[in-house]
């Protein structure tokens, strides 16, 4: 049986959701991408690790709480990297436009160091 080192970091895969489909139909009428094949490659955002938390599960969303501009941001600039075209960015809105669903345990299946681009 093969042994993989645990990375000590969470996750979160970050799905978009029909508003955030609606925005691009706004932006680009002749866009025919459905939802399903919007959701086919979801980004993955590494997370602190949050084993040693009480609550993993409030320590993931006060980290959320605290940085989903950024994580809005980034999925808007994979389509367009003029703000102007952007929504209003509010956290209630983030929960709308995205779903998420968060992973603690990430192991890492290949040899060798990760690279950061």
């Amino acid at each position: 049986m093969e042994d993989y080192p645990l990375v000590y970091r969470c996750a979160i895969v970050v799905k978009p959701l029909q508003p955030f489909l609606d925005w691009l139909y706004k932006i680009e009428s002749d866009n025919d991408q459905t939802l399903t094949e919007l959701q086919q490659d979801s980004n993955i955002y590494l997370l602190p690790d949050f084993e040693q938390a009480a609550d993993i599960e409030k320590a993931v969303d006060k980290y959320i709480k605290a940085n989903y501009a950024g994580i809005f941001t980034h999925e808007l600039s994979e389509w367009y990297l003029d703000p102007a075209l952007y929504p209003k960015i509010s956290y209630p809105s983030f929960l709308e436009w995205f779903d998420m669903t968060t992973h603690t345990m990430i192991y890492d299946t290949v040899k060798g160091s990760i690279e950061k681009e």
